[in-house]
């Protein structure tokens, strides 16, 4: 069976490339173009993208409107889309991730990019092109067909008490400093807080690792072990791989030798960080400022980064969420139009001011670059880009698959099985594995 999952994918898409092509004779003149996002508004997001789409609405040249909807979270965005797809009543932009995307392109409703991103007429040029981290477009490219354009960009990080670790050394538990390196770096770090004595705010007594039942964490570590958990060749899920079973065993191990505990909330590992009672959390790039704010309200003072995962030789990696912006078939002249305002939100300054305000990476290098050298910009967000846009970190991104966000709650309870559940890791991988591609064939069939 060999990518299966995209046959369908590709006889829709390929039914309208010949035509979509010919952009020559188009005029996007005077199109209205509706845009589904998920910004809520006096957020810093929802704000950035309300100025962005009046900067693009006064300024552009043929006169084009965008007009901005926020609909929700992205839940409720796909209920609308799948009600959308079923009514004819759709959107010419809307947000979602790439399985989401893939979902949308087997009903037949989404546009291939690439016919607008080389075009010679409304295109990048090919210094335009260079500016992009060629990792960061393929997270959106399927069998070649380019699904949506990355907007909203983050990666999961490690949040490293940095002073933790400095007493820790002079306590003679460990015997580094900095962040951990290593997955025995990582182990020795996490043993030593929980058996350290130290406290927290409020006298609490510092634990060790707080392992979340997370799908993403878990693939973080399975990418910094080496591995993925979709095998695209086959067209299905493996847990039962090298990698996949060393993430399991080293959350089993930790757990099992009380180096480790599951934290009692959904933001509870990096709420814990910033009270100071633990070592290092793993979660979104995004939630900096929350951590921030964490620190400023509990009252602990430490040096503290964000980086990546340990990893083993030549695994350095970050797994990247990818919130996109799918365009969704129209007219030529909508569709031409939605590409001008993609390409807009591309260049360097409204990347520059996306990035500033939000906090999320720039899908535009040169706007990285330039807010890595402003002395106003927030430190710690400056390390983060400087960690993103590190060309020696390989860039992990879920699969594409329209089971994607069907199967993420098995990886969560399979986190739980091999930790407090005390269950067999080569057990529960086998079963992960065969319950996940159940779900994905439900959804996509032979």
């Amino acid at each position: 069976m060999k990518r299966l999952l995209f046959v369908l994918l590709i006889a829709l898409l390929a039914l309208g490339a010949g035509a979509a092509f010919a952009q020559e004779d188009v005029d996007p003149s005077g199109q209205t173009i509706v845009y589904w996002h998920q910004y809520s508004e006096g957020s810093s997001q929802g704000d950035t993208i309300a100025q962005l789409v009046e900067e693009f609405n006064s300024t552009n040249e043929w006169g084009i409107t965008v007009e901005a909807l926020f609909q929700g979270s992205y839940n409720e965005l796909r209920d609308l889309m799948n009600a959308a797809i079923i009514s004819g009543e759709l959107p010419n932009l809307v947000a979602g991730f790439n399985n989401d995307a893939a979902s949308y392109a087997r009903d037949g409703v989404v546009v291939d990019l690439n016919q607008f991103f080389e075009d010679s007429t409304w295109g990048f040029s090919e210094d335009e092109r260079a500016a992009f981290r060629q990792e960061v477009l393929d997270a959106n490219v399927v069998d070649g067909f380019f699904l949506a354009w990355p907007n909203q960009i983050s990666a999961n990080m490690l949040s490293v008490n940095l002073t933790m670790i400095e007493t820790l050394n002079e306590m003679g538990l460990i015997d580094f400093t900095g962040a951990p390196e290593t997955f025995e770096q990582f182990k020795a770090l996490a043993c030593a807080a929980a058996n350290s004595g130290l406290t927290g705010a409020e006298g609490a007594a510092v634990q060790g690792y707080p392992i979340k039942a997370d799908a993403s964490n878990l693939e973080s570590f399975i990418a910094s072990f080496g591995g993925t958990i979709f095998d695209f060749e086959e067209g299905r899920y493996d847990f039962t791989t090298d990698a996949a079973i060393s993430a399991l065993q080293f959350y089993a191990d930790l757990y099992s030798e009380g180096c480790a505990y599951i934290p009692d909330s959904r933001f509870g590992n990096t709420d814990d960080f910033a009270l100071g009672l633990n070592p290092m959390a793993l979660g979104s790039s995004a939630g900096l400022p929350f951590i921030q704010r964490g620190f400023e309200n509990s009252g602990v003072e430490a040096e503290w980064i964000m980086t990546t995962t340990p990893w083993t030789d030549g695994n350095r990696s970050l797994n990247v969420f990818f919130p996109s912006i799918i365009m969704i078939e129209g007219t030529p002249e909508q569709n031409l139009a939605s590409w001008l305002f993609l390409k807009f939100l591309a260049t360097r300054d409204a990347q520059e001011l996306w990035s500033r305000n939000t906090g999320y990476f720039a899908v535009n290098l040169d706007a990285m670059a330039a807010l890595s050298a402003d002395e106003n910009v927030d430190p710690m967000l400056a390390n983060n880009i400087a960690t993103f846009s590190n060309p020696e970190i390989n860039i992990y991104v879920s699969p594409a698959v329209e089971s994607y966000g069907a199967i993420r709650g098995l990886l969560s309870q399979a986190v739980a099985d091999v930790t407090s559940n005390g269950m067999d890791v080569e057990e529960v991988a086998e079963r992960l594995t065969e319950e996940a591609n159940e779900v994905h064939q439900d959804l996509v069939g032979d």
